[in-house]
């Protein structure tokens, strides 16, 4: 079995959660598309300081983190306003 993940499935199997991801395959466009899950919570903070702890150890790492939810919740609207 392999350790890593589609990016999509992980934004499934994580769904509310804040990850950080060890890219392991990326698009024409560097896009990752797939990653080993290094680390995941709802707690932002402690997801950052597992993905620093790891980027120490290993600097070459390409590391993507992201949020694995809606961004905007269903049924609350957004309005910009250009000043």
């Amino acid at each position: 079995m392999r350790d890593d993940l589609k990016i999509a499935e992980i934004r499934e199997k994580y769904d509310g959660q804040w990850v950080v991801v060890e890219v392991t395959k990326i698009d024409k466009y560097d896009n990752p598309l797939r990653g080993r899950v290094l680390s995941h919570n709802v707690d932002e903070a402690e997801v950052t300081r597992h993905g620093r702890k790891y980027r120490e150890e290993h600097p070459k790492a390409d590391l993507y983190y992201f949020f694995a939810g809606q961004a905007i919740p269903t049924g609350i609207g957004v309005m910009f306003v250009q000043g």
